[in-house]
């Protein structure tokens, strides 16, 4: 297999299952993503389930040792104490922000894999997230992976009334519970957005493994520096499930310029039928993106974002000691 064939391999398997030619499973999506990335050095059962397999017995003895479920998010409250806290389960080690990553100039496309998270035990606002969802799955508990511009955190309904609000957001670098004033004022998120489920909204399973076939294509990007037909028809099937994702419409439409821009250099700039199909399917694109109502993210907003996750370092290393 060509390194490009390990994508399409991956690519097919989750449209599989968005079909339901196949058994939906985000587990296996979010391996699929990794495996190709990885040219098929990554393996499913060794280098990914074994290991969530021994999670998930620690956490169900955890849950049954603490009577956790007297609670009705019982089983969240012990997968969220296993990630922050150290225990036997997890060696004494919990998961924390990946800042040796984070501090280079160019990060590493692998930094935000669970597969590198389960091995480490150090994450950011994607990998923890997307580890915590599986593991959910796994021991059948409910909860969504939630967006806020270049973010994702977990959302879960408040059924023990904990807080005021009816759900509960999730901050897994810290383990915090956001309200959701604070998100949407800090990450400037608009009405708009919200109502229609770019952010801060809990996503179906659908959509989950819709917006990793997403990151699939980002992978593909990053890993081969071109957009093309890969990229284009990978964004666009994950667009049928989950229409809402700004990431997607950006991947379509910097893989329609490149395929337009390489059509006209094929035919001596001709403006012919095929190539004012592909210019009305770059203003069709165009204008899906504008519905999402996206934040652009400004220096501001990067800056403000670095200094937040130093901060939540600093707290995560300071409840650990205070242990």
């Amino acid at each position: 297999m060509t390194a490009e064939d390990y994508y399409v391999s991956a690519l097919n398997e989750m449209s599989d299952m968005l079909a339901g030619r196949d058994t939906l499973s985000i587990k296996r999506a979010v391996f699929l993503a990794e495996w190709a990335y990885y040219e098929g050095k990554l393996d499913y059962k060794t280098d990914f389930c074994d290991e969530i397999d021994r999670i998930k017995k620690f956490v169900l003895s955890f849950y049954e040792v603490n009577k956790l479920q007297t609670y009705k998010t019982g089983m969240q409250m012990a997968i969220s104490s296993y990630i922050v806290s150290p225990y036997s389960g997890n060696g004494y080690t919990p998961y924390t922000y990946d800042f040796e990553t984070f501090s280079m100039d160019k990060e590493p496309w692998e930094r935000q894999f669970v597969s590198r998270t389960l091995k480490t035990h150090k994450g950011q606002c994607r990998s923890l997230p997307w580890m915590y969802k599986i593991l959910v799955c796994e021991l059948n508990a409910e909860v969504s992976l939630a967006h806020a511009p270049r973010h994702s955190y977990i959302m879960y309904r408040d059924e023990d009334n904990i807080t005021p609000e009816e759900w509960i957001n999730l901050e897994l670098t810290t383990n915090q519970m956001q309200p959701t004033w604070w998100i949407k004022e800090d990450f400037e998120i608009c009405d708009s957005a919200v109502l229609v489920g770019t952010y801060m909204t809990p996503l179906t399973d659908f959509q989950t493994v819709a917006c990793q076939m997403a990151d699939l294509a980002f992978g593909y990007r990053e890993k081969f520096h071109r957009y093309d037909e890969f990229t284009y028809y990978c964004a666009s099937r994950s667009l049928e499930f989950y229409p809402m994702n700004p990431n997607a419409w950006i991947i379509r439409g910097k893989s329609l310029e490149r395929i337009i821009q390489d059509y006209l250099a094929r035919t001596g700039n001709i403006i012919d039928d095929y190539a004012d199909y592909l210019i009305c399917l770059m203003d069709e694109t165009k204008q899906n993106l504008d519905k999402t109502y996206m934040t652009e993210e400004t220096e501001e907003i990067r800056k403000r974002r670095k200094r937040q996750s130093i901060e939540a370092q600093k707290y995560i290393q300071e409840k650990i000691l205070s242990k």
